[in-house]
């Protein structure tokens, strides 16, 4: 099952942003040599727009965020949690609207799944010992 990330404006945006801004800018100015070097932070710039997932396969969470793969068993999940909303915290995730998986005693990864109710509903269907925040548990009945 594929679980497509929430994409918020702003982030949409930002990347969008640099992206066409990098792209114009050297051919405005006539600096060819520029875009060959800025063609590709663009394409790895965008890599996280459009490759940034989560896969339930099996008993396994595969995590892709751009280039970035992670892989969470599911059955490890122990506690689930609404994240706070911060623009600054380093998570594969595109939107601040996340949650957080709480895996053993070092393993912590925020997503934000856009379906995030289905999302919950299928690890519980694998994992059903998942402790999850109050408002979570509402959303899912």
């Amino acid at each position: 099952m594929v679980f497509p990330s929430k994409k918020d404006q702003w982030i949409t945006v930002l990347l969008w942003g640099i992206s066409i801004i990098g792209f114009f800018i050297p051919l405005i100015t006539g600096n060819g040599l520029s875009i060959l070097l800025i063609l590709p932070l663009i394409v790895f710039l965008l890599w996280f727009w459009f490759a940034t997932d989560y896969r339930i396969i099996g008993e396994k969470l595969k995590i892709r965020y751009g280039p970035v793969r992670q892989t969470i068993n599911i059955k490890e999940i122990e506690v689930v949690f609404q994240a706070k909303k911060n623009p600054l915290a380093a998570a594969p995730a595109l939107s601040l609207d996340r949650i957080v998986l709480h895996c053993g005693k070092f393993n912590v990864t925020s997503i934000s799944p856009l379906d995030k109710q289905q999302f919950l509903q299928a690890l519980i269907a694998i994992n059903p010992h998942i402790k999850m925040e109050k408002s979570l548990k509402q959303s899912l009945s």
